[in-house]
């Protein structure tokens, strides 16, 4: 889990111990600490970049199956989203040309099919909540539908990442206990009243971590 917003760890941390991420130095500054770029779990998996020593440290102290990277992460995209994928219903959708090979080796020997997105930040993209999904990026959206998995697509902006324009919707949030928690108060975000309604629908609550304007910190990563 990141630690990049001290508020947002106070808001946490009386729930959950929070396992910081390292600062990848070879990733762009605003991508450093960022979870989602550095771990994948896939059932009771994780895959963490070899960069990433400390995190590796502290999962395997959990006793947790760490599968480590082989490739050098670097800032140029696509080759910075090696572990930037989202695995439901035994499929793992990611941008299929830039995933880790060890991951890509995993899903053969484990069944799991590969459906290829063009959104290499498929992570950061896509919120994922009970068997469903939330996104603002089109193709995510087309290419999880059409694999039968339920989402909402909603507009984009409205989420704060220092350094570009705006963030993703899948990096403020994550999904625990058929709770859905964000970084900050989803009612801010112009597409509130459309994502409230799916989530309610699908009997599942929502969580504000601060009153701020939602920020990606990068995603959580729940184990």
């Amino acid at each position: 889990m990141s630690d990049e917003k001290p508020d947002i760890n106070r808001s946490i941390s009386c729930s959950y111990n929070i396992i910081p991420t390292d600062t990848i130095n070879e990733l762009l500054p605003f991508e450093r600490r960022h979870a989602d770029m550095q771990c994948l779990r896939i059932k009771d998996t994780f895959f963490v970049l070899k960069e990433a020593v400390n995190l590796q440290d502290k999962l395997r102290s959990f006793g947790l199956k760490v599968i480590i990277t082989e490739e050098n992460i670097t800032a140029e995209y696509p080759k910075n989203v090696l572990l930037n994928a989202v695995y439901m219903n035994d499929m793992l959708f990611c941008r299929a040309d830039s995933v880790a090979s060890v991951v890509k080796e995993y899903c053969k020997k484990n069944g799991i099919e590969l459906i290829n997105v063009n959104q290499g930040y498929t992570k950061c993209s896509t919120a994922v909540s009970n068997r469903c999904f939330t996104t603002a990026d089109k193709g995510i959206f087309k290419a999880m539908t059409a694999n039968g998995v339920e989402g909402l697509l909603i507009e984009s902006g409205d989420i704060e990442l220092d350094g570009v324009d705006y963030g993703f919707i899948g990096g403020c949030t994550f999904f625990d206990n058929n709770t859905i928690f964000f970084t900050g108060d989803i009612r801010k975000h112009k597409s509130y009243k459309e994502i409230k309604s799916f989530l309610f629908e699908r009997k599942t609550d929502m969580v504000a971590l601060t009153n701020n304007y939602l920020y990606d910190i990068g995603g959580f990563i729940v184990i």
